[in-house]
């Protein structure tokens, strides 16, 4: 289960509900190693594994031992403790965290967490630390480093410019990036607010109730919208002009693969 509670979750079926089953950090290191063998996996992505880190790094150095050979990627909303970081240096080996929002008061309304930004920051930086910039294989699989995520929301693209350029200037110009468009209203975005009407007195009458009831208007208006052509090239002037140039844009002669 995810860490936050994104009003505007894209994967709300998933991520806010408890699915799947228990298993030990033997169990995880064994289906590693089947992953690899029988899968013919480039990589063992760990999606939101923030809440269990000490089983996961467990879970790892039991693999190493059993022969895991291909990189882990550690896959995370960013809203890690340093501490548990700590305890993943020397086993992660690619790092892909989103960073959501820049403010804290944007935060506390869309993520239903205020600190999340510095908590974001601190993490991305310890992270880069650990693993440095991306690197690939010659074949173009990605085998170390950091890959930041950013998805772009609609009329925030202040947000999304300052996130830019604290990459370019506090991580590394050459931060790899993804830019993500495909935002659209999910979870709560979009619902109608529960509508507060007063009690009737002998002066109301049904169709003053009725009209009170019907200016209920929807939750998070402001981004009940996909994003524009304009706002996605906003923010990515803003990465370029901070001095970032690595993206994940199409790929153009087979791309590369994580």
């Amino acid at each position: 289960m995810c860490n936050l509670r994104c009003t505007f979750c894209q994967n709300y079926d998933i991520s806010h509900v408890r699915n799947g089953e228990d298993l030990t950090p033997e169990d995880l290191a064994e289906w590693y190693i089947k992953l690899q063998n029988l899968g013919g996996v480039h990589n063992i992505n760990l999606v939101t594994p923030e809440h269990v880190v000490p089983q996961v790094a467990l879970s790892i150095l039991t693999a190493a031992e059993m022969g895991l050979r291909i990189p882990i990627v550690y896959n995370t909303s960013a809203y890690d403790s340093f501490e548990s970081l700590k305890l993943l240096d020397g086993l992660v080996d690619i790092y892909l965290p989103d960073f959501k929002l820049w403010s804290s008061a944007e935060s506390k309304r869309l993520l239903k967490a205020e600190d999340y930004p510095n908590a974001a920051k601190e993490s991305i930086r310890e992270m880069h630390r650990q693993v440095g910039d991306l690197c690939f294989t010659p074949d173009g699989i990605a085998r170390r480093g950091l890959l930041v995520r950013h998805l772009i929301m609609p009329g925030l693209t202040d947000e999304s410019e300052k996130i830019m350029r604290w990459l370019s200037a506090e991580v590394s110009k050459d931060t790899f990036v993804n830019l993500m468009d495909q935002y659209r209203p999910a979870a709560n975005v979009g619902k109608a607010k529960k509508a507060r009407v007063p009690k009737a007195t002998h002066a109301s009458t049904d169709k003053e109730t009725s009209f009170s009831q019907g200016k209920e208007g929807v939750r998070y208006a402001d981004i009940n919208r996909a994003i524009t052509n304009d706002e996605l090239t906003t923010v990515r002037k803003a990465a370029e002009d901070a001095g970032l140039w690595r993206f994940c844009d199409p790929p153009k002669h087979g791309g590369f693969h994580i």
